[in-house]
């Protein structure tokens, strides 16, 4: 929709998100089943509340509005979903004789999880869902006679298990995430603790002063209190949940629980918390919310309105957070009012004032992000870049140096800083830098164009044919690559082989560069006629070059002087 247009991804967004509140009063109507029955009636509106408060949490907002969070609202869509489905088939089973008259609802069931395994690994909890579910509905019956639905429940998730490991050797690392393998993994885990009791959930219920990129650092240690005291309430809270008597409000409290186990225990990873990962698990904090405010209405009427007032309060922080996310530069100037102390916002901030050409507000982001972390690259490499749009070369290349010595590894801090080195004319230092950025990512045509260009500087013409072509070999049509190779040539003194390749770099485009290259060919060939047109094409396009006109004038002398 809007192809490029932010407008249809953003409506695209909404409409899942509509979708899994819709999916969600459906899921709820069916586990409304497994509830004691004296307090079933009172909970018969808890579908609509449990929808109500999910769709208008202020914490829903980075989950849809932040384009690339779309996966945790489309595998939340397909959780539902597939759970919907395998509790329609548990419930209808239990119902009929025949166990087999509903069969699709599994398969159903299955597709919808493996598709959600391919949109974001969290839907990994819901076969520990299901089973769990069959022990709420009957927790008197042995699990023996659940065997047929054990079995349909756990195959795909072993499956899957098994594929993951085959593929990345290990189920406890993201291969692709260096933080993976570099954080503390019992720090990480004891900071989760912290980070779900005293961040997520009291955010859930309390959506205020939200940040998208709270600034939460790992506990000092095992001895540290805020994750003690975390931990405590948490204990706290599941002793009081499962000493009442409502089922509904443990499922709620599991589900919370269980769903926020992948991105919150024990695999690390680089943002210790942000709030899209609670789209899922906020399902729990919604549905133990609507039960919260039901029960109490049935011991005073003040609980309808009041869930109306905060459903109301909920939207209008809803439409305030939604502002945040009018423009990049909007949401990074909010992050680092509310994290003003890390490093990574200011250089995020600092980041979206370079796309829009804010060049001084820029480099005073880099410089904070910089001084609140000294040894991070990113800063030094992001000033690099605003150096290099002003022409200061010598300092660009100064900022690249330094991101690398600070452990840089990417191939485009290689490139640029061999670049630099280049625009100072000293091609033979630039080699090995644009040697190191191909040998890193060998398919850009660019780093062999001007790996290509400072062979040529060095007058290494062989070197620089091969990586000319190369350029071509990547990209057919690249004409500066094609004009260099005649350029080649004409150094060589190779005039016949120079001719044809600028007429090839000339078929590819009608480039007044071509067209004086041609012409200086012809006249050293001694060819005027022949060089006579391109220097009129050249003039005709240019008519303010003197040079070109002079030329012309002598050229036309010569070929009309009679030679001895």
């Amino acid at each position: 929709i809007g192809q490029v247009d932010v407008f249809g991804y953003h409506l695209v967004n909404i409409m899942l998100h509509l979708c899994v509140g819709i999916i969600l009063y459906f899921l709820t109507r069916e586990l409304l089943k497994i509830e004691q029955p004296t307090l079933t009636s009172t909970f018969q509106r808890l579908p609509l509340a449990a929808s109500l408060i999910h769709l208008f949490n202020p914490m829903s907002v980075e989950s849809v509005t932040y384009l690339s969070s779309r996966s945790s609202v489309l595998v939340t869509l397909f959780y539902l979903s597939s759970f919907y489905f395998f509790i329609r088939f548990i419930n209808s089973k239990e119902k009929q004789n025949n166990k087999w008259k509903n069969f699709h609802y599994p398969l159903i069931a299955l597709l919808l999880f493996y598709l959600g395994l391919g949109t974001k690994e969290i839907i990994v909890t819901l076969p520990i869902m299901a089973v769990l579910y069959l022990w709420l509905q009957s927790p008197t019956k042995s699990f023996h006679k659940f065997l047929p639905e054990l079995a349909m429940i756990l195959i795909p998730l072993i499956i899957y298990l098994l594929y993951r490991y085959v593929q990345m050797g290990n189920l406890l690392v993201i291969r692709n995430d260096p933080y993976s393998y570099m954080i503390d993994r019992g720090l990480y885990i004891l900071t989760q603790i912290k980070v779900v009791i005293s961040y997520y959930l009291v955010k859930l219920i309390f959506p205020i002063n939200l940040n998208f990129e709270p600034d939460i650092r790992l506990v000092s240690g095992f001895l540290d209190w805020e994750w003690i005291a975390s931990l405590i309430i948490g204990v706290g809270l599941a002793i009081g949940i499962f000493h009442q008597k409502s089922i509904l409000l443990k499922c709620a409290f599991i589900w919370a629980f269980i769903t926020i186990l992948p991105t919150s225990s024990i695999i690390p990873l680089k943002q210790i918390a942000t709030e899209h990962r609670t789209y899922l698990s906020g399902i729990g904090i919604s549905m133990g919310l609507g039960i919260l405010f039901l029960r109490t209405a049935s011991l005073s009427r003040l609980m309808h309105p009041t869930l109306i007032i905060v459903l109301v309060i909920y939207g209008l922080l809803t439409m305030k957070r939604s502002l945040d996310y009018r423009s990049e530069i909007n949401i990074w100037e909010d992050t680092v009012k509310k994290s003003p102390y890390k490093s990574m916002a200011h250089n995020n901030l600092g980041t979206a004032y370079l796309s829009k050409k804010r060049l001084k507000e820029a480099r005073q982001s880099f410089e904070v992000s910089s001084a609140l972390s000294p040894s991070s690259a990113e800063p030094y490499i992001n000033m690099g870049h605003i150096h290099a749009r002003n022409e200061e070369w010598d300092k660009a290349k100064l900022k690249y140096d330094l991101a690398l010595k600070l452990g840089a590894n990417r191939s485009q801090v290689f490139f640029n800083s061999g670049l630099m080195r280049l625009k100072l004319n000293k091609a033979e230092e630039a080699l090995p830098f644009l040697l190191e950025a191909i040998k890193i990512k060998n398919h850009r045509f660019l780093y062999h164009q001007e790996l290509g260009n400072a062979f040529r500087m060095v007058k290494q013409y062989d070197s620089a044919l091969k990586s000319y072509r190369k350029v071509l070999e990547l990209e057919p049509n690249h004409v500066e690559a094609q004009n260099n190779i005649g350029v080649i040539f004409w150094n060589l003194k190779a005039l016949d082989k120079a001719e044809v390749e600028f007429k090839k770099a000339l078929a590819m485009e009608d480039k007044n560069t071509i067209h004086k290259n041609l012409a200086n060919l012809y006249i050293a060939k001694k060819k005027f006629s022949k060089a006579i047109p391109h220097l009129k094409t050249v003039i005709a396009r240019n008519p303010d070059d003197s040079r070109t006109r002079s030329l012309l004038h002598v050229v036309e002398i010569i070929k009309d002087t009679p030679t001895q």
